[in-house]
């Protein structure tokens, strides 16, 4: 018979042992599993309708009465935690109210490392036997004798303690043959080595004529075959009261003691899981009005179950804020409702410290009917603070610890808003540093990066620590100022207050700075009815201010609209090269740091003004996105990299991917989805090989619905999906957990002068473990130093691009660059394997 058959007869004949045993079978998967598989002849036991078997943990514990409840609730969590098998006697009451004997049986399983990672038993009903012991108990005295030992099968022994043969043939192996046979005493028999302790007691209670109950021994046949055996008994004197002998019952119990030696492994891993996991669980009843905590919950919160009762009165104390109330009114819901509902609070751990919780509430329903509340708690404090500390850089800038531009951008508006509802005014100070370019090319990035450091200190010792400051890139500063006494005097003598104080030499580490300030000023709402408005005339008073000969301040005009004529200009002449494909990509490699490989590049679009020559993208590329040309010079792009991504293969060049950035227009203006499947089914590229960078702008003012649907169906194009600029705008720990993104790129603020600041290695190598946690390849930008390259990959960044490798090159460059790149890779590793 083959293993596979064998095993299923095993199985079918364990099933019919089962149906006539009135047994049946449990098993839960996980310590922290909220339901269980039970076998359809348990589900009838328990009058439940099961979901493919499955059935909710706290649905059949209410069947149980409440002593049997808490019993079988503490031999469960200690068969998970510790791996301990159990076997427990337990009642439980019927939809008709009558009250049922049962024994339930668990044991654990392990894994290949020692835990427990399933846990299974039987639950066997007993009412019968016990019933018939009751109403049996003035029946035959023999009858009795055997009933009273609830067996499987039936034994007497002689007054010299032989066994007498079974009177019927029974199943079963040579080691069960041995005690059926006969003829001898129960230490005669072959018995395990390990049993010999336990033997000789058992032979000194007979020999001493005392009843026994439970004695387990196991036997050995001939052939090797192992049998395991519970074993009851009493004695038997005649009327004159000579000892006759005894007269018991037997069980087989081989797979139950191999399953309780697994419940017990099991018990003991779920107990860790629940250390490991910071899970407590806690049940609230109506009837009694009194709180349970499990000891695991005590623990956790660094109570002492001795000393501390759990009731709302003694911990209402320990939560912060509101967190007590709004867990009642949780709670008032579930009760009313009957919906599981989860909620996150903050409480003081009894040594003081706060924690974040993770609190699950249950309605306990009985025949109906509401009678509490159960549910699960779990520390989750280090997540909630890796969250705030994403929140915290979503929305401050890493360098300064200012607001960033997205922050700015909702206070902004906030600000317009409420100036237009309650009549007040305010204003926006946009504040650009003067000869900034200067100090970093004269005394390297890390010197600018001191720089602004010492600007934003600067700001808010002038400002106050409530004033409204933000950086919103480079060394673009703003400042929201808002009160009484905004006239055009005051905020001109606010300014150049500000000016004075930015202005002059600043002794930095690496030598001495002449820095200024020039600043556009814009009144709200008066100069911008929104956000968008506000930025840009202030941003138009800054541009006449610094045409004025910098270091000064100046106030928006109408007049300074015409600089705006300048970019329709612009704006027209862009669109002429997009309708006569006066535009070129070029291509920046993206160098795999493990393996040297070229892994592929980044498509950039290059223009060439008739007049201007070479315009500067981060000239062009705002004018685009404001005329409504971001679209079409989007798509252009788009088809023409994955045209030359084709060509390169066709050539017989190396698989590499192509990256091209995606402006929020092109997915809100036109249906991207479809553009991009008409794209790669024009030119043949593979559309994996095809990378989409989206910035975080893409966030603003756009439901997450909507995006997590674009976003699945470019994914679903078998596009890869990247999120850009990382760090310089929203960067919600929502979206990257919840959107389909491949790649984060990480804006090239981390990576400048990363080899010399600290601080920016930690921050970094947090982002990056963070993305391989969540599944995502890491591309650092901007790297123009090999000491920065270095760093990246001690923080084991996937792929780096700058001009520390090459700058953005035309098509025909793109392989020869790549080649030599390449090269010098394979010289280096060499060298490296040497040392």
């Amino acid at each position: 018979m083959g293993l596979a058959r064998r095993r299923w007869h095993e199985e079918r004949s364990l099933r019919c042992a089962i149906r006539l045993a009135r047994m049946g079978y449990w098993e839960s998967q996980g310590a922290a599993a909220s339901d269980l598989w039970i076998s359809p002849e348990l589900a009838a036991y328990y009058e439940f309708e099961t979901v493919d078997g499955f059935i909710p943990i706290a649905t059949v514990r209410e069947r149980y009465l409440p002593e049997s409840r808490k019993l079988l609730e503490a031999h469960y969590a200690a068969c998970w935690a510790e791996g301990k098998p159990f076997a427990v006697q337990t009642r439980l009451r019927r939809s008709d109210g009558r009250v049922l004997d049962c024994v339930e049986h668990g044991e654990p399983e392990f894994d290949a490392n020692g835990q427990v990672r399933r846990v299974s038993g039987i639950v066997r009903d007993v009412t019968e036997e016990t019933s018939a012991l009751r109403r049996l108990a003035e029946s035959e005295q023999r009858l009795a004798d055997f009933v009273s030992t609830a067996s499987d099968w039936c034994w007497e022994s002689d007054a010299a303690h032989r066994l007498l043969p079974y009177p019927k043939s029974l199943a079963g192996n040579a080691a069960f043959q041995t005690v059926a046979a006969g003829g001898k005493a129960r230490w005669e028999l072959a018995y395990a080595p390990e049993d010999a302790e336990a033997m000789a007691r058992h032979r000194a209670d007979m020999e001493a004529h005392r009843s026994f109950r439970d004695f387990i021994y196991t036997l050995i046949g001939q052939d090797g075959s192992r049998i395991s055996i519970c074993t009851s008994g009493k004695p038997i004197f005649a009327d004159d009261g000579s000892f006759l002998g005894y007269r018991g019952t037997s069980s087989d119990i081989t797979q139950l003691r191999a399953a309780k030696a697994l419940l017990d492994q099991r018990t003991r891993a779920l107990e860790e899981a629940h250390q490991l996991g910071k899970i407590g669980t806690w049940s609230y009843r109506l009837d009694i009005g009194r709180t349970v905590w499990a000891p695991e919950l005590f623990q956790l919160l660094g109570f002492d179950p001795n000393a501390f009762e759990p009731t709302y009165k003694n911990i209402k104390p320990y939560f912060l804020g509101d967190d007590a109330d709004r867990l009642g009114e949780v709670q008032k819901r579930v009760l009313r409702t009957r919906r599981t509902e989860a909620t996150d609070l903050r409480i003081l751990h009894a040594d003081g410290t706060a924690r974040d919780l993770a609190v699950i509430c249950k309605a306990e329903v009985a025949h109906d009917k509401v009678i509490g509340i159960i549910g699960t708690v779990q520390d989750v404090t280090e997540r909630k603070e890796a969250e705030r500390q994403l929140e915290q850089l979503a929305y401050s800038d890493p360098l300064t610890g200012l607001a960033n531009r997205a922050l700015f951008k909702r206070q902004l508006a906030a600000l317009i808003e409420g100036c237009a509802r309650d009549g007040r005014s305010s204003a926006l100070l946009l504040i650009d540093l003067d000869r900034f370019k200067e100090v970093n090319d004269s005394l390297g990035h890390a010197a600018g990066d001191e720089l602004l450091i010492r600007v934003a200190a600067a700001l808010r010792q002038e400002l106050g620590p409530r004033a409204f400051i933000a950086r919103l890139g480079g060394d673009e500063f703003a400042v929201l100022a808002e009160g009484s006494g905004m006239s055009d005097a005051a905020l001109t003598e606010l300014a150049d207050r500000l000016i004075a104080r930015l202005s002059g030499p600043v002794d930095l580490t690496e030598g001495e700075a002449f820095v200024g300030a020039t600043i556009g000023i814009a009144r709200l709402p008066e100069h911008g009815a929104t956000a968008e408005t506000a930025v840009r005339n202030a941003d138009l008073a800054l541009y006449m201010a610094k045409e004025a000969g910098r270091g000064r301040a100046q106030l928006f005009e109408p007049v300074y609209a015409q600089a705006v004529d300048q970019r329709l200009d612009l704006a027209r002449h862009l669109r002429h090269a997009v309708e006569t494909g006066a535009l070129e990509a070029h291509y920046q490699p993206q160098v795999d740091l493990k393996s040297g490989r070229v892994a592929g590049f980044e498509a950039l679009l290059r223009w060439t003004h008739p007049e201007r020559g070479p315009i500067s993208p981060a000239e062009f590329i705002p004018i685009a996105e404001s005329s409504g040309l971001i679209v079409d010079l989007g798509l252009w792009v788009l088809r023409e990299a994955c045209r030359q991504g084709r060509a390169w293969l066709d050539a017989g060049l190396p698989r590499r991917s192509v990256s091209v950035n995606v402006s929020p227009a092109q997915i809100w203006s036109v249906d991207f989805e479809a553009a991009v499947s008409a794209v790669l089914a024009e030119t043949g590229f593979p559309p994996e090989l095809l990378c989409l960078e989206l910035t975080e702008s893409l966030f603003v003012d756009h439901t997450e619905q909507r995006i997590n649907r674009t976003l699945t169906a470019l994914s679903a194009l078998g596009a890869r999906l990247a999120l850009d600029d990382f760090g310089s705008g929203y960067s919600s720990l929502g979206y990257l957990t919840r959107l389909p993104f491949d790649r984060l790129k990480v804006d090239r603020a981390f990576v400048d002068g990363i080899s010399t600041a600290p601080e920016k290695r930690k921050l970094l190598g947090g982002i990056i473990a963070l993305s391989h946690g969540l599944g995502m390849t890491v591309v650092a930008e901007g790297a123009e130093l090999p000491a920065e390259v270095d760093v990246l990959g001690g923080l084991d960044c996937d792929l780096v691009q700058g001009f520390v490798f090459s700058q953005p090159i035309a098509a025909d460059e793109a392989p020869l660059v790549a080649a030599r790149i390449e090269r010098e890779a394979s010289r280096i590793e060499p060298k490296r394997n040497r040392l």
